[in-house]
């Protein structure tokens, strides 16, 4: 029965916190149940299936948003890969626990957890989109370490407050959650300190989005696509005495064909120097001898069309249709530009920043409804890992405006009709120029080693065991 009550009320804490969760604040807390659980009497299999059906289950909120759009191995890989390697973390912890002491118990759970986050970071498929330090991003200052050593800090983070909660209550002591807590401060210090600084310029810019109008996007219908151009024109035009110096629409607003692609253009081009903005827009076309997604953007009294065209697809959705392209592209003005999906991979952000400084990142992308907050999020950590601001335009999401210290300056939830969002977009200096921009996945390495050398440590031999506070 106790373990049914600890699984599940770490369920509650994961379902309700990380994946389409929104609730920050249980995630410092969620492991605790099981991790109590395991740290005590119970036997290795009943705690290593109780840590595994709690993340499970707590993970299984992303079918709200990919019940019906994904294929089933897909879902079950992102539900599964996640549970198994916090119940591996959990299972590593114990050991370190009853062999080395609680202390070193604590560091082993937060090394291992962050191990297997870094580790998954690698897939080619999600990236780093599943990785629980992305819930924090409700509560800027928690992530601004993310600067410093990435995403895989908060992460370990999370792991050391909740494996200190847990020992401190199995031990009856008071110093791993004293240390823990220790923990917790200094890197809310740190966000505090960093997020001090007034803001300097602003950039006012309005993102634009309708979900009911875009398509087809699987077949050329000329009088569709333009109906669509010309209603965004529409709107677009609305903005001539707004003052904004930059538009971004949402991603694949329908798929152009190449015979009347410059006609396309020339409407949207048009429409940028009409407001004196540059303008940036998702497209679906055959270009390079393969089908793109792209991106075009269009710079007031510029003849040329910047292209991009995305470089990280969905799995089945987009990998069946498209092809990757090159990157990364920056505007002569500053601007970057990303397409949806491409903000889930932390490494190629991380090098395209480190390579081009840009001013901010235009991001139009395109959300599946409930997971309208979990994804928009992902993208905000790269903002902050970057020191980089971000507009970030989707369709069946949100319109989000946040700072280079993941503070969201502006937000609105889409709708069928249009939907105009306008903000000033705070700019401090050029993205890339963080530590993490420097050093890249060395806190990943970190990690790994000192989950190998906490873990190598329960296997030397001793007399007796000696680790205070075991059970």
């Amino acid at each position: 029965m106790i373990a049914i009550v600890c699984a599940l009320l770490t369920a509650i804490g994961f379902y309700f916190s990380v994946g389409l969760g929104d609730q920050w604040w249980l995630a410092w807390i969620a492991p605790v149940p099981v991790l109590w659980f395991a740290f005590g009497r119970a036997r290795a299999w009943p705690a290593f299936f109780v840590a595994f059906a709690a993340s499970a289950l707590g993970g299984a909120s992303i079918l709200r948003a990919y019940s019906g759009s994904l294929p089933v191995p897909v879902l079950m890989l992102a539900i599964g890969g996640p549970a198994l390697a916090f119940a591996a973390s959990v299972m590593g912890a114990r050991r370190v626990q009853r062999l080395v002491g609680p202390v070193a118990a604590m560091f082993a759970f937060a090394a291992i957890w962050t191990a297997f986050d870094f580790l998954s970071s690698f897939s080619r498929a999600g990236g780093s989109v599943a990785t629980p330090a992305a819930s924090q991003v409700g509560a800027p200052l928690f992530i601004q370490t993310a600067s410093l050593f990435g995403f895989l800090v908060i992460t370990f983070l999370l792991g050391l407050v909740a494996a200190g909660i847990a020992l401190s209550l199995r031990c009856r002591s008071p110093a791993p959650v004293a240390l823990g807590l220790a923990f917790f401060a200094a890197n809310a210090v740190y966000g505090y300190v960093r997020m001090a600084p007034p803001p300097g310029r602003t950039m006012r810019v309005a993102l634009i989005d309708s979900n009911s109008m875009f398509g087809p996007t699987e077949r050329y219908d000329r009088a569709k696509v333009f109906a669509d151009i010309d209603a965004y024109v529409a709107e677009i035009e609305r903005l001539r005495d707004a003052h904004v110096s930059l538009v971004v629409l949402p991603e694949n607003i329908a798929r152009v064909a190449p015979a009347w692609r410059s006609d396309a253009q020339a409407k949207l081009a048009a429409a940028a120097n009409d407001v004196h903005a540059t303008l940036v827009a998702g497209f679906d076309t055959y270009l390079d001898g393969a089908q793109r997604n792209v991106s075009w953007a269009f710079v007031p009294g510029s003849a040329q069309t910047v292209t991009y065209m995305k470089r990280r697809l969905v799995p089945v959705l987009e990998t069946l249709v498209f092809t990757p392209g090159p990157g990364p592209v920056v505007l002569a003005n500053g601007v970057g530009l990303e397409i949806c999906k491409d903000m889930d991979f932390e490494r190629m952000i991380q090098a395209d920043e480190a390579a081009t400084h840009p001013e901010l990142l235009a991001v139009p992308a395109w959300d599946f409804g409930a997971d309208d907050w979990s994804h928009a999020r992902v993208a905000v950590l790269r903002s902050v890992e970057n020191g980089v601001p971000m507009a970030r335009s989707a369709r069946d999401g949100l319109l989000t405006l946040n700072d280079r210290y993941g503070r969201i300056v502006a937000e609105a939830r889409t709708r069928d009709g249009f939907r105009t969002l306008i903000g000033n977009l705070p700019l401090a200096g050029r993205g890339g120029g963080t530590l993490y921009d420097r050093i890249g996945d060395a806190f990943g390495w970190f990690a790994i080693a000192l989950s190998l050398l906490l873990f190598g440590w329960s296997f030397a031999p001793r007399r007796k065991n000696t680790a205070a506070g075991n059970p």
